[in-house]
């Protein structure tokens, strides 16, 4: 198994717009019509939007890898 953590550059703003959208539609969409949903991640994770916080001193994105590899038998 190998972890890896590293921090977010503008080459992952891609991959960090996707995992975002992902996670915060699995993690409220219970709580908000599809209406209010869609309408806050197109203003949250837009690429302008993840760029200017990318941007800003004190915010930081990492991601995190998993790689499973199989047993040596």
């Amino acid at each position: 198994m190998t972890m890896n953590i590293k921090r977010c550059t503008f080459e992952d703003i891609g991959l960090l717009q996707e995992i975002s959208v992902e996670t915060f539609y699995e993690t409220f969409k219970d709580q908000n019509s599809p209406e209010n949903m869609n309408a806050y991640l197109e203003r949250a994770f837009n690429l302008k939007q993840l760029e200017k916080e990318l941007s800003h001193p004190f915010s930081q994105f990492f991601l995190f890898t998993l790689i499973m590899k199989p047993p040596d038998i």
